[in-house]
């Protein structure tokens, strides 16, 4: 069994880092900003998966110590576990595309993180993806906002809620956390105990969470209106955008 699953996981994880050599930044941040004015969230989701590829380590399937092998024994680097799918099925499709038309990443098995890449490289809109002065503006209201919070005021209320309020942007409640929670995989949101993925790799399936019941991801969930963004991470991400300069400044 445990060999079966060395070989599935390992080629799961050639697979995706076949994807992610074919994906160009500026693309995939050129489809998360121009995703706003169109309202096309499924334009955001390659940059939340883009970023944790950031630092997630090419690796073989490696045993989890702690685990109990008669029953399951995920790889200790990415969570992988017996069970793992050879291939996607079209019931897992279904739930991967509804996921991926959210705007962000649910889930993080190396099947889902592939899926996103594969679906970005080969989707032909995101060739022609076109940022005008709509997206930017939306972008720049979003990030004011996140700003203006209050020092001990948390992402999942006042914030949240107020990003939904700006003109010309249409998002739903998941829709507006998936996209907060792409920003802290990118490290723009983080904390300083709490950090993104851009500089070290944290396996997000077994992440830390502020409480058991939290349904947000790490590091947002963490994330207090004091933290503001990490300007170097933004300039990574944006720097080729000098209208959203002030951010990095």
């Amino acid at each position: 069994m445990q060999e079966k699953l060395e070989n599935t996981h390992a080629m799961w994880n050639d697979k995706l880092f076949e994807e992610y050599k074919q994906c160009v930044k500026e693309k995939v941040v050129a489809s998360f900003i121009g995703s706003f004015s169109s309202n096309k969230p499924e334009l955001r989701s390659a940059l939340s998966v883009f970023a944790v590829m950031q630092t997630f380590p090419d690796h073989p399937f490696v045993i989890r110590d702690t685990q109990d092998l008669r029953r399951e024994s995920p790889c200790g680097i990415c969570s992988t576990a017996y069970g793992y799918p050879k291939e996607l099925d079209e019931k897992e499709i279904e739930m991967l595309t509804m996921c991926l038309n959210a705007g962000g990443l649910i889930g993080h098995r190396l099947s889902d993180y592939y899926y996103y890449l594969h679906h970005f490289n080969t989707n032909k809109e995101m060739e022609n993806i076109q940022v005008n002065e709509q997206d930017i503006l939306i972008f720049s209201e979003i990030i004011d906002i996140i700003l203006k919070a209050d020092e001990n005021e948390t992402l999942k209320k006042e914030v949240q809620k107020n990003i939904g309020k700006i003109k010309g942007f249409k998002a739903k409640t998941e829709e507006r956390q998936v996209l907060l929670e792409t920003l802290g995989y990118c490290s723009i949101l983080e904390t300083p105990k709490y950090k993104g993925l851009l500089k070290e790799y944290i396996n997000l399936a077994v992440a830390p969470r502020k409480t058991h019941s939290s349904d947000w991801n790490y590091p947002v969930d963490f994330w207090l209106g004091k933290d503001g963004i990490n300007k170097e991470a933004f300039k990574f991400w944006f720097g080729n955008y000098k209208q959203l300069e002030r951010f990095w400044k």
